[in-house]
């Protein structure tokens, strides 16, 4: 199969090392022509793209989600797309506008590490690969997006997109901005840290960027989660203000 990646970032060229060792042909297209020239270094197999658009059996986009707004809006596509951004939502009402051929596609894996730093092809192994057919995707369309999830090592998991935004809202967005916290609490005293530390506060030392995309493209379910996750927090705090400690162990027992 052809496969061609519009980003070579973490993501991006991760998907590229991984389905040219399974023996596709890979073409990548990245601005930064210096992390192209790294990736094709890496595998000389992988064939450096000039044009943000190469023919291709399936169209990969692994950009920023602002990026990949501005692509859906501007470009005209002629086959299957497949997205791997961490919302559903938005780009499929796009798709569904323009009528692309759109599958979204949301990777449960990756790392704090940023472009060539992140790339791992084993990333994905073992990991859940959550899709969603848009309105305009055939079934042999689904058939290649299937495929590369098989040969990426995932495991494909089918959920409608608006269930997907709320979903991960809950599990992995709001999760930065309490792992934030943690970093806001104890920031001048990670000297006397442990690996409990380093682990809980790691998420919040993501990628800004990718914060701020997240905030804008699903901010009205982190929002929700974070308004719970306050309500929580208050009422263990009330309850250690109070010494209620029978209140406090039915708090936080039962997960």
């Amino acid at each position: 199969m052809k496969v061609h990646i519009i980003g070579a970032g973490s993501i991006g060229g991760s998907i590229a090392l991984r389905l040219s060792k399974r023996g596709h042909r890979v073409s990548i297209f990245d601005q930064n022509v210096v992390t192209t020239e790294m990736l094709r270094k890496k595998d000389p197999s992988i064939e450096v793209s000039s044009d943000a658009f190469t023919p291709g059996d399936l169209t990969v986009i692994a950009l920023p989600m602002n990026s990949e707004e501005e692509l859906l809006l501007s470009a005209d596509f002629t086959g299957p797309a497949f997205d791997v951004a961490s919302v559903m939502q938005p780009f499929q009402e796009i798709a569904r506008l323009r009528k692309i051929r759109l599958i979204s596609g949301h990777p449960m894996a990756g790392n704090v590490h940023k472009g060539p730093a992140g790339w791992d092809e084993s990333m994905f192994d073992g990991r859940v690969f959550l899709f969603s057919p848009g309105e305009f995707a055939t079934g042999e369309d689904l058939g290649l997006v299937l495929m590369v999830v098989s040969e990426l090592g995932s495991s494909p998991e089918y959920l409608p997109p608006e269930r997907h935004d709320y979903i991960v809202g809950r599990i992995s967005q709001t999760a930065y901005f309490l792992s934030r916290t943690l970093l806001r609490l104890g920031g001048d005293f990670e000297k006397y840290s442990g690996p409990g530390y380093a682990s809980t506060s790691r998420l919040g030392r993501q990628n800004m960027d990718m914060v701020l995309d997240m905030a804008r493209f699903n901010g009205r379910n982190i929002a929700s989660s974070l308004e719970e996750a306050e309500s929580y927090l208050h009422d263990i705090r009330t309850a250690i203000e109070e010494g209620d400690l029978s209140k406090l162990e039915e708090l936080i027992s039962g997960y």
